[in-house]
């Protein structure tokens, strides 16, 4: 996986959850170790309009996503 697909997973992961919408990527790094691509990104709220920062992570392989979490700050 290079690291536009690995983009377009995670877009497609976000907008499925009906309370945010993929906003703007931040940042992608791939972490060799891990086999992973850790996507850090920006949401926007669906009923507020707040654009709030998140981070996944991409399995290199399988393409499964983990660990989704917001980020203060």
């Amino acid at each position: 996986m290079n690291k536009e697909e690995a983009v377009e997973k995670s877009i497609e992961y976000v907008n499925l959850f009906g309370y945010v919408k993929w906003h703007e990527l931040k940042s992608i790094e791939f972490i060799n170790e891990k086999s992973i691509w850790k996507v850090i990104f920006y949401a926007k709220q669906n009923e507020s309009n707040e654009v709030i920062k998140y981070k996944l992570e991409v399995d290199n392989l399988s393409g499964d996503i983990s660990n989704l979490q917001m980020i203060e700050n």
